[in-house]
């Protein structure tokens, strides 16, 4: 649970860097696709890529008061760099972020932080002060896909991974997701997999 929470901090950390929303505005496009692009790199730039890399070494644990604001300026070099690569290849895409992309941006950081509590769209359109109806056309134009089906793929993800990776019994994993008891677990999940919690769990037992 505490590593979890750890490689959750992080990733909030990170996504929250200046150069992480110009790397997205260039990935932007291919959130709708199921593969990433493939950026064909001349030596030179591969060569300084990788002593970036490099810097993130065990040598930073002789850092101790700076250790974190040293990370954090790294990170954001890394992703600097790699949205100019980005940017170079796909000349097309802007190199701004646009407000819809900020604000699918912050969503996306919002969801990952409150799908367990908050399964509703109108909580994540209140905290980026808009409209469900702006919002749902931002998702929808940016993925393919609802925030309802966001959501519901989050949640069912996890319950996955509790079901096959816990002993936590089936009513403790449907309070821990947010919902207001087993039964409304139990029908959303075999809505999402065609099985009850209890059957996914044994198959998987097998």
């Amino acid at each position: 649970m505490r590593h979890e929470r750890q490689l959750k901090q992080h990733k909030q950390d990170f996504d929250s860097l200046p150069g992480s929303q110009l790397l997205y505005s260039q990935l932007a496009e291919f959130i709708q696709v199921d593969h990433l692009p493939i950026v064909s790199l001349k030596p030179e730039k591969s060569r300084y890529l990788r002593q970036t890399f490099d810097l993130f070494s065990s040598d930073l644990r002789g850092f101790k008061i700076y250790t974190h604001g040293i990370i954090d300026h790294l990170c954001c070099l890394l992703l600097l760099q790699t949205a100019d690569t980005f940017c170079q290849s796909n000349r097309h895409m802007p190199v701004y972020v646009k407000r819809s992309g900020e604000i699918f941006r912050k969503f996306r950081k919002l969801l990952t932080a409150h799908y367990r509590q908050h399964h509703d769209i109108g909580f994540y359109a209140d905290e980026l002060h808009i409209s469900t109806t702006y919002l749902s056309r931002i998702v929808k134009q940016t993925t393919g896909n609802t925030v309802r089906f966001l959501i519901s793929e989050l949640l069912c993800a996890d319950a996955r991974r509790m079901l096959v990776c816990t002993d936590l019994d089936i009513k403790e994993i449907a309070s821990q997701l947010g919902f207001s008891d087993q039964s409304v677990f139990g029908k959303f999940f075999v809505k999402k997999t065609g099985l009850s919690p209890l059957k996914f769990r044994l198959r998987k037992e097998l």
